[in-house]
């Protein structure tokens, strides 16, 4: 007898503006040298696939077409494999060699709890190398404000521990290309 598989059960988030990276109740940002070009950084992190490096995350893929920009729709997969989240890009900025910059709201999340979620990511040349800047803004919906305090040390460890996967992800990269 044939399983059946289940559709995830969606729910809706509220879309936000760049200012929310900035005022939302939980804000957490990192920044780390990675030994690559921006433009080398800024192709893995908007490939398909991009992320799956990360203990977290099993997949993402694009469900808008090439070329990527301001509204394209990303589905990531996340553990367990029954978490799945749909972003909007409401940012896409590219000076070539230079600067990159993409900024996303989750407009569904298969996990209830979530009033808005806003990623922004900034990838900036240096002399040697690239500077990756990742913000995380959060606002519960209300009933979760308390726990969401009370568990936002496990969220912290949590988007530091992509953040650390990505930086370990190019540092072998870097010495791939190198070899």
């Amino acid at each position: 007898m044939a399983s059946l598989t289940t559709m995830p059960k969606w729910f809706e988030l509220q879309p936000c503006n760049e200012t929310f990276l900035t005022t939302a109740p939980m804000i957490n940002q990192f920044s780390v040298e990675l030994p690559v070009s921006s433009k080398t950084a800024w192709l893995e992190m908007t490939q398909a696939g991009a992320l799956s490096w990360c203990t977290f995350i099993t997949g993402s893929r694009y469900l808008t077409p090439q070329p990527l920009g301001v509204g394209a729709v990303r589905e990531l997969s996340m553990m367990p494999s029954s978490i799945k989240a749909k972003e909007h890009y409401f940012l896409w900025d590219e000076t070539p060699n230079r600067r990159y910059r993409n900024t996303f709201y989750v407009t569904a999340f298969t996990v209830p709890g979530l009033h808005i979620f806003a990623e922004d990511v900034l990838i900036e040349q240096l002399a040697a190398g690239c500077r990756l800047t990742w913000t995380f803004a959060i606002d519960p919906k209300p009933r979760l404000h308390a726990p969401l305090k009370f568990g936002s040390t496990i969220i912290t460890n949590a988007l530091r521990r992509n953040v650390n996967d990505t930086k370990t992800y190019f540092d072998g990269l870097s010495t791939r290309s190198h070899s």
